[in-house]
Parts: C-alpha cells; sequence; structure tokens
C-alpha cells in the first residue's frame, strides 16, 4: 500500500475507529490519542496491509486494544466527562450526592471491574458487546460485574458501620 493509499484508508476508517475508542475510552481525547496511535502502528504496517481480507477489521482490532491498554494503564475517570453526559436527570439532590459516591467508588475497583461496570451502566452496553469488545468471555464478563456490584455493595455497608 503506498503512502496515498493508507492515507485515503485512513480517513475512510478514522471515524469507525474513534467510534470505538469513544466508547472505551469515556473522553475525546483520550480516545483521539488511541486513534492516532493505532493509525501510526497500521502506516509503519502499510506495506502488509494489502495481504489482510480486510484491513478495516484490522484497524478495529488494533484501535480497540490500544484503548483498553489505555483504560487499563489509567485509573482516572473524570467526574466532570459523566456529569456531562446528564446522568442527573432531576434535581434531587440525595440523588447526585449518592450517585456521586457510587462513581467515586467505581475508580477504586479493579480495572477489569471498573471497565465492565462502566460499559453495563453507563454506556449501556448489553453482555455480548462486552465480551467482544474487552475480548473476554460472557461468563468472565458477567463475574467481573458481579465482583464489582458486591466490591461496591461492601464499600456502603462498611460506610455506614
Amino acid at each position: 500500500m503506498t503512502n496515498s493509499e493508507f492515507e485515503i484508508f485512513a480517513r475512510q476508517n478514522r471515524d469507525d475507529m474513534l467510534h470505538t475508542a469513544k466508547r472505551l475510552l469515556q473522553t475525546i481525547d483520550d480516545a483521539e490519542d488511541a486513534v492516532q496511535e493505532a493509525l501510526l502502528r497500521l502506516f509503519a504496517l502499510r506495506d502488509k496491509l494489502s495481504e489482510y481480507r480486510k484491513p478495516e477489521a484490522l484497524a478495529q482490532v488494533v484501535v480497540k486494544r490500544i484503548a483498553l491498554n489505555l483504560l487499563r494503564s489509567s485509573k482516572r475517570h473524570p467526574v466532570v466527562e459523566l456529569r456531562e453526559q446528564s446522568l442527573y436527570e432531576d434535581d434531587d439532590r440525595e440523588q447526585r450526592e449518592l450517585l456521586d459516591e457510587v462513581l467515586k467508588r467505581m475508580d477504586e475497583l479493579p480495572s477489569k471491574q471498573q471497565m465492565v461496570l462502566r460499559m453495563k451502566h453507563l454506556d449501556n452496553m448489553e453482555i455480548e458487546e462486552i465480551a467482544e469488545t474487552v475480548q473476554m468471555s460472557r461468563e468472565a464478563v458477567y463475574q467481573n460485574l458481579s465482583r464489582a456490584r458486591r466490591a461496591i455493595l461492601e464499600q456502603f455497608k462498611t460506610a455506614k458501620l
């Protein structure tokens, strides 16, 4: 693949790659970084891209893995971003405080549990979609969700004692 052919390939696939990265990373800046990193890696492979039946699928896999690595390495999930997603539908102060507390406790979870819990409850993704995105079995997703929910419940129980 020549440089100009790669440029066309990158333009055609960038939006899909960005969408995939945004679903995982929560912030547009991190998603943009993941896409740029993926495009750099694909550019290094440009001579071999024509050997793949679906280079678009390879692009999706590369950006997904980079995004997951960024998510694992960075445990920061700004509450500001979540508020911008209009999580507060009514003005009930008690509910806002409870949601803030749950989000704060989610940040303390191990990365896999945190990731699947966010995808399930904040991104409203289905179990199958989560399993495919994070490359886990359905059972592993269920197990991580269960552990995350139990951990948060335990944190609340211990806080009330």
